[in-house]
């Protein structure tokens, strides 16, 4: 397949909130959807997929097919797979990644429809359907109503969709008009940074002392040591930088911090990492002090936008500041690439806060069937809520 057909120069908007609802008014009869439940129908898939997702105006990394295939068999689990393809004649207009999960809740198998992505631990962003451009409202209203009329599912459970896809909306729509209950809300909070044009206008644009922090820190860090910053390019060792970063990251962070700590997460950014370097959509930033790489912050470049996914230094340089000198770096080289946006994705760190100029939404659609496994899976939310209600309750008493 034609990998340069992935490769886009558009600059991705920061999505704040769910668009406004669309016209109420029946699917397009003219479009048919169909159900793919095997990973060789997914593979099969391939070429039409990244075809769409290159020419799709919402689109990232993470509903590529790269990543949502290596995720579908590295978490899948045996778990059924429901890609939804909706199609007008010939031509395929969207996609919809998602399988059930079936889990046990007061004893009762309660089965989720789920996104592709969601469930493990690597936690994506920006997950959801893509479409082809001119045909958005028409087919979200088709996949919504695939969605909803689906069988064998209890819970529909859609997290960390794009905040500019047509989907949740047309899905509240649908699900009034079958008289479904469906509720939209917010998956996560994410901050970025809006890039300055050259390095020079960003200096200019921060304040005075965040400036001075930049610069001081980096000569700090040069008169103390030989430093080397660079970007990872060697794809024959790349396994080896990923082991790297894991360690770095668990230096750093230790117990606090759940990545790099599962097989399949760490089988699952092998994966990814390998894929995006042959695509140049990895960045792989690293500083190098004495000759031995001492800090890393692993991000994915799409549509002029940076995207950090994860980060670790070595501990023995705190005082340096090594993060910091390295985030300097990252960012002077992403504003040198012409970048529009490095985008932090979730969590939440106090540096994302300081360097932040905006902030936007991914998006959850919540729908219950009338199953008994719905029932068990509400009896057990409302449950869980009031145990960690108590729980909370117990630890400010023990506090006062």
């Amino acid at each position: 397949m034609d990998i340069n057909a992935l490769r886009s120069g558009a600059a991705r908007p920061a999505p704040i909130r769910v668009p406004p609802m669309l016209a109420p008014r029946p699917p397009a009869a003219d479009i048919q959807v169909r159900t793919i439940s095997s990973q060789e129908g997914f593979s099969a898939i391939a070429a039409d997929w990244e075809r769409l997702h290159s020419e799709s105006g919402v689109a990232s990394v993470f509903n590529s097919w790269m990543w949502q295939y290596a995720w579908a068999e590295i978490y899948g689990h045996g778990e059924s797979l429901r890609i939804l393809v909706a199609s007008r004649g010939n031509a395929i207009i969207a996609i919809l990644p998602l399988y059930i999960q079936t889990v046990a809740i007061l004893g009762l198998p309660v089965r989720r429809l789920r996104v592709i992505g969601s469930g493990g631990d690597t936690n994506p962003d920006d997950l959801g359907p893509f479409f082809a451009r001119g045909c958005e409202t028409a087919a979200a209203s088709a996949l919504a109503r695939a969605v909803l009329t689906m069988r064998g599912v209890d819970v529909i459970e859609l997290t960390d969709i794009d905040s500019r896809s047509l989907l949740p909306s047309a899905m509240k729509l649908e699900a009034e008009r079958m008289q479904t209950e469906c509720a939209l809300g917010q998956s996560e909070k994410i901050a970025y940074l809006e890039l300055a044009g050259d390095w020079k206008s960003y200096l200019a644009s921060v304040s005075g002392h965040r400036r001075w922090h930049i610069l001081s820190l980096r000569r700090k860090l040069a008169a103390a040591h030989r430093t080397r910053f660079f970007v990872w390019q060697d794809a024959a060792n790349l396994g080896g930088a990923l082991d790297k970063l894991a360690e770095l990251h668990r230096k750093r962070w230790g117990a606090e911090s759940k990545s790099f700590a599962s097989r399949e997460y760490m089988a699952m950014h092998r994966a990814a990492m390998k894929e995006c370097l042959e695509r140049d959509w990895l960045r792989l930033y690293c500083l190098e002090i004495d000759g031995q790489i001492a800090a890393m912050i692993y991000c994915y470049r799409f549509r002029k936008h940076i995207f950090m996914v994860q980060a670790g230094f070595d501990p023995a340089y705190a005082k340096l500041s090594l993060g910091n000198v390295l985030l300097g770096h990252a960012l002077e080289h992403a504003i040198g690439e012409g970048n529009a946006v490095f985008d932090f994705l979730r969590g939440e760190h106090s540096y994302k806060q300081l360097l932040a100029t905006g902030c936007r939404e991914t998006v959850s659609v919540t729908a219950f069937r009338q199953t008994l496994g719905a029932v068990a899976y509400r009896a057990g939310r409302t449950y869980l809520a009031k145990a960690k209600d108590k729980a909370r309750q117990l630890v400010n008493a023990l506090q006062s």
